[in-house]
């Protein structure tokens, strides 16, 4: 596991130019890399981790997170699977495969996939995020975004409820309530794929734009394309380039 983290007693451990490549890891119990503090200018690339069910009242499983105030890292190639947090039944499971907190900033995940994990497949809160021709699938939500992203390329394949009490979508969208701009999410080309009518947008708390090139949606009839929850809410609905997806 790669971490940086400083004794309380002293001001950070921020990483510099960090360089990882090529790395395989697997029965993990918590995740591949913590990045944190300061952080910045680095690289992870073609690297594949796989978590286990851990069961710990503090494991908070995540194949790669950033932390702090961790800014402009690349992230290429890199797939992680499994990372699941098994709690009781009326309990949250997290458990994902990247996320990024608020303070993180202009984060690039390119090439990258998220498979069976228990919460997000990509749990994102950084601002100036681009996702590059990402995969996610078999998540309890494939996707779930806290703060405007931009994307070209997005496939969400076969959302999965793997337990707890939290919601099972393609998108979840947390929109912050009471906040007077929309969460603007723009998606280039979308691809979905699944067989159950999972929600493809799942909108809490408050306003989103969600802007949409073009589009490969196949999901059963009536799924339906918005879900609001908590009072979220897409003013006008969902935004496509062409014709609009017949669900």
């Amino acid at each position: 596991m790669i971490e940086n983290k400083a004794a309380p007693e002293l001001a950070g451990a921020g990483s510099v130019g960090l360089r990882v490549r090529g790395a395989k890891a697997s029965n993990l119990e918590r995740s591949f890399a913590r990045i944190r503090y300061d952080s910045h200018d680095g690289v992870i690339e073609d690297v594949s981790a796989s978590g286990m069910l851990t069961t710990g009242a503090t494991d908070l499983p995540v194949g790669i997170a950033f932390d702090g105030t961790a800014h402009d890292f690349r992230v290429e190639r890199c797939s992680m699977r499994g990372f699941q947090w098994q709690r009781k039944a009326r309990q949250y499971w997290n458990g994902d495969g990247f996320s990024t907190e608020r303070g993180n900033a202009r984060m690039l995940f390119r090439q990258c996939a998220a498979w069976d994990n228990s919460d997000g497949g990509f749990d994102l809160k950084s601002t100036e995020t681009l996702l590059d021709d990402c995969v996610s699938g078999r998540n309890a939500r494939n996707f779930r975004l806290w703060s405007s992203i931009r994307a070209t390329r997005l496939t969400s394949l076969d959302p999965v409820k793997i337990g707890g009490i939290g919601d099972t979508n393609h998108f979840t969208i947390m929109a912050a309530k009471g906040a007077s701009e929309p969460l603007v999410i723009h998606i280039e080309h979308l691809k979905v794929r699944s067989d159950r009518g999972w929600p493809i947008f799942d909108v809490h708390h408050g306003l989103a734009k969600i802007i949409i090139g073009s589009h490969d949606i196949q999901v059963p009839p009536g799924t339906p394309l918005v879900r609001s929850r908590g009072g979220g809410s897409v003013p006008g609905g969902v935004s496509f380039a062409g014709t609009p997806p017949k669900l």
